[in-house]
């Protein structure tokens, strides 16, 4: 789990192309009965499936498109063969909008492009379902999630997913997802897992532009900016500001291990913190770089942001592996609150970095 002292409330996911009468019914038993459908927005557009409501004022911002039931072959829409049959044509590519009556019975899901990462052992959802449990994530956490395990299994990137209760309709917490897991026989992951699974086996950022000395109040430094591999690298909330990219200040040279690394907010021009983060690599005499990361708080809880903190650091880290570090030493004013292993590159060790 990402954090021992928190409580977590957990999905049962599987493929959407998987969905059989048997897998929906056990699902309705072990939740409140509304199962969601979440597909990718390519699928939402060719299902012609419009928003559920034009102005979303739930909290959460849970992106539900109208509810569904496929018209061939099904009776009433409820039962658990009637809305497996309509998760299954949701994921089949050959199935048009037409075949599908609205209002339903199925709550499709709109997952954003790019899925956690957007928002890191391989899962196995073909013969089993997969219990996420959430720390300080919203829904949508889960949307992506599950649209990332499908397309992880060599599945179709669909799924079904439903939020786990008790006997009393009450939310299972983590003790309580653990013994239900073992239970049934089923996976147990985090969204943090996925997070740190897809940063340590895929690359999402790439180099914009050739290194640029410059020549600052602490000696010369080399700049280069990163970005993002997706297709639409505007996609990703967090990498709004500033365009969406990343300048890394590289002090010295960049070694395979024993990098100091600096995770700074904000751009390089103005910024107290980076003229410390910069005079400290300078004082230790060693290689070190400093990356600039839009939207980045520090590695600490931020009004329930950790999980998009953890991507951002971990976008960082993807930068370090770029310039060719395979080991760091964490630099920050503050521990971080989550596991640090796990993206790919490995941190020696944290160090502490006071500002005044």
């Amino acid at each position: 789990m990402d954090n021992e002292d928190r409580e977590n409330e957990g999905d049962l996911i599987t493929a959407a192309e998987k969905a059989t009468e048997e897998s929906l019914a056990f699902m309705i038993r072990y939740s409140s009965g509304v199962v969601c459908a979440p597909l990718t927005v390519q699928r939402i557009n060719e299902l012609q499936l419009p928003m559920m409501v034009p102005n979303n004022t739930e909290v959460r911002k849970c992106k539900f498109t109208v509810t569904v039931d496929l018209d061939e072959g099904n009776t009433t829409g409820i039962s658990a063969a009637d809305r497996a049959r309509t998760i299954r044509a949701l994921a089949d590519p050959t199935v048009s909008a037409s075949a599908f009556n609205r209002p339903g019975h199925v709550f499709p899901l709109v997952s954003v492009d790019g899925g956690v990462l957007a928002r890191g052992n391989s899962p196995h959802v073909l013969s089993s379902f997969l219990v996420i449990s959430l720390h300080m994530m919203d829904v949508a956490g889960h949307t992506e999630a599950s649209v990332d395990l499908a397309r992880l299994a060599g599945c179709t990137p669909a799924a079904f997913i439903c939020e786990i209760n008790d006997d009393y309709g009450r939310m299972l917490r983590r003790p309580q997802l653990e013994v239900f897991a073992q239970t049934h026989q089923l996976h147990l992951i985090t969204i943090s897992d996925l997070i740190r699974y897809r940063f340590s086996r895929e690359t999402v950022v790439q180099r914009l532009t050739e290194p640029t000395v410059l020549h600052t109040p602490f000696g010369a430094a080399t700049k280069i900016t990163f970005g993002s591999t997706y297709d639409d690298q505007r996609c990703v909330p967090w990498m709004s500001v500033h365009d969406g990219e990343y300048d890394a200040l590289v002090v010295g040279q960049v070694t395979s291990t024993g990098t100091l690394v600096h995770l700074v907010q904000g751009t390089l021009e103005g910024s107290i913190e980076a003229q410390f983060a910069h005079q400290h690599i300078v004082r230790q005499g060693k290689a070190g770089v400093l990356v600039f990361v839009p939207g980045y708080e520090g590695l600490v809880d931020v009004s329930g942001e950790l999980m998009a903190q953890q991507s951002i650091f971990g976008m960082g880290l993807q930068i370090l592996r770029q310039l060719g570090a395979t080991s760091v030493v964490l630099v920050a004013a503050t521990a971080p609150l989550f596991d640090t292993n796990g993206f790919g590159i490995d941190v020696e060790r944290f160090e502490v970095l006071a500002t005044q």
